[in-house]
This record gives structure tokens, C-alpha cells and sequence, in this order.
């Protein structure tokens, strides 16, 4: 008998209790006519059979059931007799089922109510969703769809069971293994059906009469629960249970996969393709396991199950608090310093440290800090103790203590310095004494100079008897004992005593130096006496010079001076004595001698020094004629060129009436020049110097370019990019153009001689070849290459072979040639343009006398042809 429900959407709201529908709470009268209706019109055999399971889902919450569109229609008790209700009531197309309860369920969406998609369902109050097909029209069946760890149960599932419809379980072997827990939680494993579940033998057998076998038959697998182990126990069995069971003679091929699994794990595997699977070597964390079991006959299912490893307890170890240093003292000015409580230790970690001050000085305020380390500040003298409580992350406590003394800052007694014992000589009678070297810790010390009682009878005057410094005068012969007392701020006291021995005077005569013998030569008639090197042990007071012997007629100057002048000296020897004193008017005295002779004037000495030979184009040279001599000086200089010497080249800078004579615009060749010196008494003397010229090594390789251009508007740029440009044309840098002269050609034209130098070590090139390129690259060019146009292009010395038969014209650069010979003027004009002597005068009138008659003969036969 069901227990009709109202529809979802009438208003009545449909009450579970954990999931299960709330039954118990009818009242007992209803659950008596129910009962009675049950026994006096049970369900017909013949209309239950007109329909039958076609698909259900195991483990769905009846909160997932109503999401599917599914409402309730009725409620009763389990079994078969259940979806045969179902059967014979209109409207119900399914039943849910879970702990021998039953639902008859109606679908309130128009298009129907799916069970194969479903969504995750929870993890408590999972029952069975069967789907009913009423008719006996053949249903097409679908094949569900996994849903997370959900499994899926087919009426051939149900077939497979054993067919009496008696009391006892579907599934007696997994009924055995598998119980639902307390808290109706079942992820992964199968919910049982109950034990008074029974299925209609005769619906059965056509139901598997009407259907086509399937095309895969699903399996009920399940692995268990999750399964939680705690280290150190590190191994665990995993079983799987199949519903329904393996026909006798067969069985099921088991394939166990980890699918989730901790980083870096190192588990050990055994039975993978057995029912049980054993696990060991687990390390922290969650696997997650898929099996799946096939037949040979085509069944398939897949169950899942979880494996968390936790780790080991922990006992908790109370932490252990640690200071560092346990004991410490300092001495005032410092006061400051640190403890270390960083180094307490515990099995887990260290959360709070907390310093407090148990015991010390008055102060302010008392030390509270919650730091690992203590700074402690502005100590003041006396003893501290300290307590550092430490808590770990479980709340255990550990406490220990450090201990501080700080001591009074410690003053040392002054160390007093007077300085080392002294002596000194009368005259003298005054001395510094320092006591500056005197020390203290605190460096505040007071001073007090006095005169020990061993000489209080003696006379002496004292200045800063109350500083470092002690300023003593007017002494007196004997020996002084000063005493210096220095004080520091805590009054405590030192001495020290320095002895000042005053010696009698000791003078010595003065020792007079009237300095060396002097002669004199007229007409110098004067000189200087020295007495600058005359000494004494203390100081010369007085200088005195005076005549003691010669002509008459000097005068003395400044003859109460270290230095005297004695001028109006005549020919003869004169002694002249030195009297120095002493302030003590001791004297010393010492004579120095002066001869003057007659005037003896000798010839000057002429002397050249020849200039090293130069090489062109070096064109200036120097004969130097400073080392003449004469023993008067005065001496004037006159240079005169040989007959035999070149007449080109200038003398510079008038130096011809000078020690050294310069010269400039030399020419090839050797010159002579002839010194004469005379002296003041017109006395004489001469010699001579030459100065050689040797050709330039390089003359032949010299080429001359004459520019269109006045000198005078050559300027250094455009010099500079002429030779560039020069360089160009002979493919050469500029820097291997060596420019040995430029000046005027004429007066509208620049001559500049260079040559190209031929690479370090190297000769210069051919001065021929470089004129030849030269003046092929300009032909080249048109002339219209260079900044300046260019006149010529020529060596410097004429190298023309004039063809072996003449002369080559320095100055014309034109062969000269030899009788009988003559230019090639085709040549001279149409080819290279270079003067020669080919042509043989008599080849040429021979040749023009043929060519006259040749002609004559061709105008003669051309007149007759006509006149014909």
C-alpha cells in the first residue's frame, strides 16, 4: 500500500530526515490502513509485468532526484513490489529507493526527466534511482554516462542476481563485505538493496524474452570507502567488490590506475591486476585510484576510491628558552648592551619571546620587550636579572634567566710628566719646561708648577705655574728642582719632578778669518775684504779692518763691517788686518794679503770650429768662433769668404760681425771662411773654418710641378690639399710626398719640388717615373683635376737621353742635338710630348727628297692624264 504525496508544485512541502523520507512521524491509524489496503488488494502480477527497469543510477541524494525535475507521488515500502506500483500508476515513471524505503516518483518537465547526467551527489543519504518503461513496446536503451565516482545500475545488473523472490538480498556477497556508514556517507561504494527487495521471476523472463542483448554490459564496481592512514603505519589492502558476481566458470579482469597522487611519492605496488590491491612504502598525502573490470563477454565498470596518508602525530616537546651570554658585565661609560634569546629552540618552532626584568635598579621604567633579541639602553650602575619566556606554536611555555652587572665607570689616578732634566749655559738664563705629556683617563686634569724644597733658596722668576707650560727666567748657576703636581676630576694626584742645571759661562776668544790672498792686475785698482767666516762660541760683537802695510793712498770702506771695500790700490803688496771682539771684549785678529801688478796685455787667440758637412736640400750652416779668448775680453769679430768658395749663398742676420757666423742659400760646393778677433789694444788674430755642401742624394728622383698661381696666394690649407690631391694621382698617401722646396717660378707661377718617399727602409721612387704618371694622370684629367692648373711637370734635373744622340738643356729641358741629328718632331708633338734626337739629318733630306719627287712625278702624270 502507498501513501499518495502531493505533487511538488501544490504547495506541500515533502519532508526527509537525513535524506530519507519522514515516515516515521505518520500517525499510527493511517499506518494501520495501509497495512490492511496492502493485504486486501495487492498488485496484480499481469499489469506489474506490462513494464519494466529500464536504467537507474546507484548513489544519487534525493536533493539531486528533485533536481532533475522529479516529484514525489507516493511513499511506501521497498522491494519489487515498489516499481510494480509504479507500474499500475498512472503518471509515476520512477522510483527511488534507499535503508528498505520507497518513492514513487513523477516528472514534471514536458521534454522528460533524464537520469544519465547527474550531478555530483553528496556524500550522505544516497539511494537507488530506478527508471520504469511501462508497455510492451521495446524501450532503446541509452548508456549512462559516468558521473564523478557515481555508478550506474541497468535492469541486467538485477538479472544477473539470483531470481527467487524471497526475502534475502540481491547481492548476498557484497551485502556481506560492504554496510553503509552511520552518516550516510557511501562515495564509491554501492548502496545494497534491502533484504525484503524481490524481483518478479515472470517479469524477468519477459522482459530478457521481448529485449536484444545489450551491447555492453555495465558493472556495479566499488572499491570501498575512502580509506585514511596515519603514519607510521605505511601499508593498506584496497578491495573491489563487483555487482553482480561472475557467472560459475568465469571471472572478472581486474586493472587498478593511480590517477592523483602526492609530488614526489615512492609507493610500492602489488596485485594491480587483481581484486586486491596492495599498497606499502606510503608517503604523505592523497592518492586517488580508478579500477576497472571487464569480462570476457563484453561487461564493463569502473569504481573509484581515495587514499589519504597523513602524517605521524607529533608529541609535542616543550620549547627550550636560551639566552646568550647567561652572565655579562660591563663598566660604565658604556651602557649599553644586547641578549640574544634567538638561539631557544623547540621541535616545531618558537612563536613568542617575552623579556621581562625581574630584578634591578631603580629606574622609570622597567625592561618589557617581545623580541628574540634584548636591547637594553641608558644603563645605570648596579645588577639586572632578566627572565626570557619563550611559547611554541602548541602553547608550551619555557623560561630562563640572564644576569647583568653594570659597574661604576673606573678612574684611574693622573700619571704626571714634567719632562726630562735640562741644562743650560750662562749667559743664558731662561728655559721652558713642558708637562704637557702628562695623561689621564678622563683627560680633565688641573696643573701646578712648583720649586721643589730642595732649592726654595734659590732665585728664579716663574710664568703659568698653573698650565702645562712653565716659562723660567732670570736663573741664576746651580741646579733647580721643579716639582709639577696634576690633579684629575676625582681629586686624585701624581708628581713629577724635572732638574734644571745652570752652568757657569765658559767663553772663548773669538777667532778671526780675514779670508784668502788675493792679486790684483791693473788697471783693476779695487777689491773686497771678508772677515764673513770669522767665529765664537757666542756671538762676534765688533768687526775692525785696517792697513798694516803698503803704498800709500787707499781708502777703506765700511772697515767696521764684516765686509769692507778697499779702493785707490797702486802696483805693490799691501797687508790688511781683521780685529774681531767678543761680547766680552775678547779679541782675535788676523791679516789676509793683496798684490797689485802691472797690466801685462797678450794677443787674443782666434779660434773656428768647422761646421759637419750638410747635404742639399739643407741650405744653412754655422761656423762658431765663440771659443776665441783673450785675457782682457773685449774682443770684436769680423768674418771674410775665401776666394775659393762659392759666391752663392747669404750670410744671416749681419752675423758676420759676430762670434758665430750663419749662412743660408748654400749651394753644392766646399766654403771657406777666415775669423779675425782683435782685442781692445787693437792685437789680432784669425782662423780658419770651412762649411761643405754635398749634392742631395735624392736629386734625380726630385720632381718640379710649376703652378699657374702666384706664391704670394698660396696659402698653408691649400698647400696641403694640393699635395692631397697630388697623392691621388700617383696613388700615394699625401703623407709619403715629401716637399723639399716651394717658392716662385716667376711672377705669376709657383715652382714646388718633392719627392715621394718609397716606404720606411725604402729609396724615394724614380723621380722619371713619378713625372711620367704624373703627367699621364693630368693629360688624363684635363688638367682640371688639381686646385691650381699646372704649367709643367718635370724632373728637377733634366734625365732626357736626347735618344742617345745630344745633350739634355738644363734650363730649356730640350735636347741639345749632336750635328747631323735632329728632333722627331711627330713624336715631340703627337706623342709623348718629350724632346729626343730620332731623326738622322741626312735619312730625313733623303726621305724629303724622295717625297719632293714622288710628288713632283704624281702632279706630272696628272696634268698629262688631263691634257690627254
Amino acid at each position: 500500500m502507498f501513501v499518495s504525496v502531493p505533487p511538488a508544485d501544490s504547495g506541500t512541502r515533502w519532508k526527509m530526515s537525513g535524506g530519507r523520507p519522514d515516515l516515521l512521524g505518520w500517525r499510527w491509524p493511517l499506518l494501520l490502513l495501509l497495512a490492511r489496503l496492502w493485504f486486501l488488494a495487492p498488485p496484480t502480477g499481469q499489469a506489474a509485468a506490462l513494464c519494466r527497469v529500464s536504467g537507474g543510477v546507484l548513489g544519487i541524494h534525493w536533493s539531486s532526484t528533485l533536481s532533475l525535475g522529479w516529484f514525489p507521488l507516493a511513499s511506501g515500502q521497498g522491494g519489487a513490489t515498489c516499481w510494480e506500483t509504479c507500474c499500475l500508476r498512472p503518471g509515476c515513471g520512477a522510483v527511488w529507493s534507499v535503508g528498505g524505503r520507497c518513492v514513487l516518483l513523477g516528472c514534471s518537465r514536458t521534454d522528460g526527466c533524464d537520469i544519465s547526467a547527474l550531478p555530483q551527489p553528496h556524500q550522505e543519504s544516497l539511494g537507488l534511482l530506478q527508471l520504469l518503461a511501462k508497455g510492451p513496446a521495446r524501450m532503446k536503451r541509452r548508456n549512462p554516462r559516468h558521473a564523478g565516482r557515481r555508478s550506474f545500475i541497468t535492469m541486467e545488473t538485477l538479472r544477473a542476481a539470483p531470481t527467487a523472490p524471497s526475502s534475502s538480498s540481491l547481492l548476498p556477497t557484497a551485502q556481506q563485505n560492504l554496510s553503509l556508514p552511520a552518516n550516510g556517507s557511501s562515495d564509491g561504494v554501492p548502496v545494497l538493496l534491502p533484504q525484503n527487495a524481490t524481483v518478479d521471476p515472470t517479469a524477468s523472463s519477459n522482459d530478457t524474452a521481448e529485449a536484444p542483448p545489450p551491447a555492453v554490459r555495465e558493472l556495479v564496481v566499488s572499491a570501498g570507502e575512502s580509506v585514511e592512514v596515519t603514519l607510521p603505519r605505511n601499508e593498506v589492502e584496497l578491495n573491489a567488490y563487483v555487482v553482480p558476481t561472475p557467472q560459475p566458470g568465469s571471472s572478472y579482469a581486474f586493472d587498478w590506475q593511480l590517477k592523483t597522487h602526492p609530488r614526489d611519492y615512492s609507493a610500492q605496488v602489488e596485485g594491480n591486476k587483481g581484486q586486491t590491491l596492495k599498497l606499502s612504502e606510503l608517503t604523505v598525502g592523497l592518492y586517488e585510484f580508478e579500477v576497472t573490470v571487464t569480462d570476457g563477454d563484453g561487461a564493463f565498470g569502473r569504481g573509484y576510491v581515495n587514499l589519504t596518508v597523513k602524517p605521524e602525530p607529533r608529541v609535542n616537546k616543550p620549547p627550550v628558552a636560551t639566552v646568550s651570554p647567561k652572565y655579562q658585565e660591563i663598566s660604565l661609560p658604556i651602557s649599553s648592551t644586547v641578549i640574544d634569546g634567538s638561539q631557544s629552540t623547540d621541535d616545531d618552532k618558537v612563536v613568542t619571546w617575552h623579556w621581562e626584568e625581574v630584578k634591578g635598579p631603580l629606574r622609570e621604567e622597567k625592561v618589557s620587550a617581545d623580541t628574540p633579541i634584548l636591547t637594553l639602553t641608558n644603563l645605570v650602575p648596579g645588577n639586572y636579572t632578566f627572565s626570557l619566556t619563550v611559547t611554541d606554536s602548541d602553547g608550551a611555555t619555557d623560561s630562563t634567566q640572564a644576569t647583568l652587572s653594570v659597574n661604576k665607570a673606573k678612574d684611574y689616578k693622573p700619571v704626571a710628566n714634567a719632562g726630562p732634566n735640562q741644562a743650560i749655559q750662562l749667559p743664558r738664563n731662561s728655559i721652558t719646561l713642558y708637562g704637557n705629556q702628562s695623561t689621564d683617563d678622563h683627560d680633565n686634569l688641573s696643573y701646578e708648577w712648583s720649586l721643589s724644597p730642595e732649592s726654595k733658596d734659590k732665585v728664579v722668576e716663574m710664568q703659568g705655574v698653573r698650565t702645562p707650560i712653565l716659562q723660567l727666567s732670570a736663573m741664576q748657576e746651580g741646579d733647580y728642582t721643579f716639582q709639577l703636581t696634576v690633579t684629575d676630576s676625582a681629586g686624585q694626584q701624581d708628581t713629577s719632578k724635572v732638574i734644571v742645571i745652570v752652568q757657569p759661562e765658559n767663553n772663548q776668544p773669538p777667532v778671526a778669518d780675514a779670508g784668502p790672498e788675493k792679486e790684483l792686475t791693473l788697471p783693476v785698482d779695487e777689491t773686497t775684504l771678508d772677515g764673513r767666516k770669522s767665529s765664537d762660541d757666542q756671538k762676534i760683537a765688533s768687526y775692525h779692518w785696517t792697513k798694516t802695510s803698503g803704498p800709500d793712498g787707499v781708502k777703506i770702506n765700511n772697515a767696521d763691517k764684516a765686509v769692507a771695500t778697499v779702493t785707490g790700490l797702486e802696483v805693490g803688496e799691501y797687508h790688511f788686518t781683521l780685529t774681531v771682539a767678543d761680547d766680552r771684549k775678547l779679541e782675535s785678529s788676523d791679516t789676509v794679503k793683496v798684490i797689485v801688478r802691472e797690466e801685462k796685455d797678450q794677443p787674443p787667440v782666434a779660434r773656428v770650429l768647422s761646421s759637419p758637412p750638410v747635404s742639399l736640400p739643407v741650405r744653412t750652416a754655422a761656423l762658431d768662433g765663440s771659443r776665441s779668448s783673450d785675457d782682457k775680453g773685449g774682443l770684436s769679430f769680423l768674418w771674410s769668404r775665401d776666394e775659393s768658395s762659392p759666391a752663392a749663398g747669404d750670410v744671416l742676420n749681419n752675423s758676420d760681425h759676430q762670434a758665430v757666423l750663419f749662412l743660408g742659400n748654400l749651394v753644392e760646393g766646399k766654403y771657406s771662411f777666415t775669423l779675425q778677433v782683435t782685442d781692445s789694444k787693437g792685437q789680432s788674430s784669425s782662423d780658419r773654418g770651412t762649411v761643405e755642401v754635398r749634392p742631395d742624394p735624392w736629386q734625380r728622383d726630385l720632381v718640379e710641378l710649376v703652378l699657374e698661381v702666384s706664391v704670394s696666394q698660396v696659402s698653408q690649407r691649400q698647400r696641403d690639399l694640393l699635395l692631397r690631391q697630388v697623392g691621388v694621382l700617383l696613388g700615394v698617401l699625401d703623407g709619403d710626398i715629401i716637399v723639399r722646396e716651394i717658392g716662385a717660378f716667376d711672377e705669376h707661377s709657383t715652382r714646388l719640388v718633392f719627392l715621394v718617399s718609397g716606404g720606411p727602409g725604402r729609396p724615394p721612387l724614380s723621380g722619371r717615373s713619378v713625372t711620367l704618371s704624373l703627367r699621364s694622370k693630368l693629360r688624363k684629367q684635363k688638367n682640371d683635376f688639381l686646385i691650381f692648373k699646372a704649367q709643367r711637370v718635370d724632373t728637377v734635373v733634366c734625365q732626357l737621353n736626347c735618344s742617345g744622340h745630344g745633350e739634355c738643356d738644363s734650363f730649356t729641358r730640350k735636347c741639345v742635338c749632336r750635328p747631323f741629328w735632329m728632333e722627331n718632331f711627330l713624336r715631340a708633338q703627337l706623342g709623348d710630348a718629350e724632346s729626343n734626337c730620332e731623326w738622322s739629318v741626312l735619312y730625313v733630306t733623303i726621305v724629303s727628297f724622295l717625297i719632293v719627287v714622288a710628288v713632283a712625278t704624281l702632279i706630272w702624270s696628272v696634268v698629262c692624264c688631263c691634257n690627254r
